[in-house]
């Protein structure tokens, strides 16, 4: 258990329930939930609105997941937290896979709307998990569905066009799964690797996760 003030960030399609387990050993950890996106807003633009939510007056500390990971890498060029964690999500573009980093040009990802991309998600989620566990695919289910399809459709946009660096911050700390299938192992460094963790690995390997994040926060 740890006190420390920690700002957790959700993954595309999911809200704070996804960080359930990780809320049982952070007494003090806040949500940053998604918002709407507005007219023409870039992920940098959007990053600081999320970052103008962070009470920078003590220290703090960003956690994210996913494309939670993300902006939590872009909040840290506008405010300066004391360790910057990363679950299950890339450093920077070098780290996505190539069909990902491809899209950019080819821009097939327009073809994916938000409700579309909720509802091949529904039909794929126990693909994510390591294990036929039915109580992480139906909480899946049951966020994929409640997120905001604009929202969705507008972040599968922004992260096939980031272009995060591999030079910026070199203490980030990263733990990843060995088998997730969004972004494989193979292509992430300098990261704690969970041995048999899925891109959902939070939930469905809380207790593995959850010793690598208090050991990262410390």
């Amino acid at each position: 258990m740890t006190n420390k003030k920690v700002y957790l960030i959700p993954g595309l399609g999911a809200d704070g329930r996804m960080y359930m387990p990780q809320m049982r050993v952070l007494s003090n950890a806040i949500v940053l939930e998604h918002q709407k996106p507005m007219v023409g807003e870039s992920l940098v633009a959007y990053a600081g609105r999320l970052a103008a939510k962070i009470d920078t007056s003590e220290p703090f500390i960003l956690v994210g997941t996913s494309l939670g990971g993300i902006l939590a890498v872009e909040i840290a060029r506008i405010v300066n937290p004391e360790k910057v964690i990363l679950i299950s999500s890339v450093k920077h573009r070098g780290e996505m896979p190539v069909w990902i980093r491809a899209m950019k040009h080819l821009k097939l990802h327009r073809l994916l709307s938000g409700p579309s991309f909720i509802k091949f998600s529904n039909a794929n989620v126990n693909r994510l998990i390591t294990k036929r566990d039915t109580t992480v695919a139906k909480l899946l289910v049951e966020m994929h569905n409640s997120a905001d399809p604009e929202f969705v459709g507008w972040a599968i946009d922004q992260v096939v066009r980031w272009n995060g660096a591999k030079d910026y911050r070199k203490d980030i700390i990263h733990i990843h799964g060995t088998r997730d299938q969004l972004f494989p192992h193979k292509n992430i460094k300098n990261a704690i690797h969970i041995t048999g963790g899925s891109h959902v690995m939070g939930l469905t390997q809380a207790h593995d996760v959850n010793k690598a994040l208090l050991a990262a926060i410390g």
